[in-house]
């Protein structure tokens, strides 16, 4: 079972890549994933045989991120070496490769630049349909702290529950923010009443729990806050009290006037990266990839267990169920359906789970008695 199956790691050779390779290191670790490595060169016309020494060069100094790569006993993919635009090549072999996750270094511009996050890590976010993790220098301790905002939209969902992923492999505490702002600023030709922010202030309070009612948090630890204000400020100014180590946000990544990112709020946040930072669009980073078909009903059950333990449940639900297609009288997998059920919220079908399986091993326990009382009584003809 893989989660997060494979990375394409992103680099120009700079310091500030090889923290992101370091990072790339860490996630392939928890997630036994393949990473794929990337480097590309500026078209350089009318001078072939100085692109052939580039392409050489580069290739040469790939194969030593593939060798430092593997001493962690970490599969490597293929090595690319493009040539054109950074930010073009990198997401067209994102989506060949179709891969989880691309991770990039920050290019960490200087303070009157408004890229300050790189021409090509702005690019990417923005364009790129896969996830981006774009890793600040100096940033490689251990995930422990992560922060996802959230504003009740298909991409901050999806958003979320990558990070419950992350932060449940990481065991990391997970920060959940909603921010409401005033309706002064939603409506500017206009002057609400304090009654009615307050109004409004508790009806976005409903939406954040109902946001969160479903959605599975099974094994980790977390805690949501709801501020009001401007969003962008509030995210930026909680990522630096809880010392946050990654910062995932969701991006709708239109384009044009009518961009928006999660209200132009992303954009914002992801140029002043307070710390590293992953933006999630269409596609989720962690995947659940199966294994080949299996038949023995212990290896079904076993990738159930690893399952729910995961957060899969409904995967996980499958994987008891074909158990007990084969054998309606394999207590264990009912039992472990009741779990299913329990991270449902179903607590009626998982005490139904319960009782099956207790009149089953009762069943079984009977007449495991009766058999060594037969086996060893002279009425039934033992001596």
């Amino acid at each position: 079972m893989k989660l997060l199956e494979k990375i394409l790691f992103a680099t120009d050779f700079s310091n500030n890549a090889e923290d992101a390779l370091d990072v790339a290191i860490m996630v392939a670790k928890t997630f036994d994933s393949k990473i794929h490595l990337i480097h590309v060169i500026p078209e350089i016309q009318d001078y072939p045989d100085i692109l052939d020494m580039a392409k050489e060069a580069r290739t040469n100094r790939l194969q030593k991120l593939q060798h430092k790569i593997k001493e962690q006993n970490i599969q490597v993919g293929q090595i690319l070496v493009d040539v054109g635009s950074p930010f073009d090549q990198i997401i067209d072999e994102a989506e060949q490769l179709n891969v989880n996750l691309i991770i990039v270094g920050f290019k960490g511009k200087t303070a009157d630049d408004k890229f300050k996050l790189g021409i090509t890590a702005e690019r990417i976010i923005r364009r790129a349909n896969k996830p981006v993790w774009i890793v600040k220098k100096g940033e490689v301790q251990p995930i422990k702290k992560i922060l996802c905002p959230v504003d009740f939209s298909s991409p901050s969902r999806r958003a979320l529950k990558n990070a419950i992923h992350l932060a449940r492999n990481f065991k990391a505490e997970l920060t959940i923010v909603t921010v409401v702002q005033p309706l002064s600023s939603l409506f500017p030709l206009t002057r609400p009443y304090d009654e009615t922010q307050k109004t409004y202030m508790k009806k976005q309070q409903a939406r954040f729990n109902y946001f969160l009612k479903n959605i599975n948090f099974h094994n980790v630890k977390w805690n949501k806050m709801i501020r009001d204000g401007k969003p962008a400020q509030h995210i930026l100014d909680i990522a630096k009290e809880k010392s946050t180590n990654l910062l995932i946000m969701g991006t709708s990544g239109k384009t044009g006037l009518s961009r928006i990112l999660m209200g132009s709020v992303t954009e914002k946040v992801v140029r002043e990266m307070p710390c590293s930072v992953m933006t999630v669009k269409s596609e989720h980073a962690i995947r659940l990839q199966l294994e080949t078909e299996i038949a023995d009903i212990e290896t079904h059950f076993k990738q159930g267990k690893n399952l729910l333990k995961k957060g899969f449940p409904e995967e996980a639900e499958r994987q008891f169920e074909y158990c007990l297609n084969h054998d309606m009288l394999f207590a264990p997998a009912w039992e472990c359906l009741a779990a299913v059920h329990e991270q449902l919220g179903d607590t009626d079908e998982a005490q139904k789970c319960i009782d099956k399986a207790k009149k089953i091993r009762d069943s079984l326990w009977e007449q495991k008695v009766v058999a060594e009382i037969r086996s060893q009584s002279w009425f039934f003809g033992n001596k």
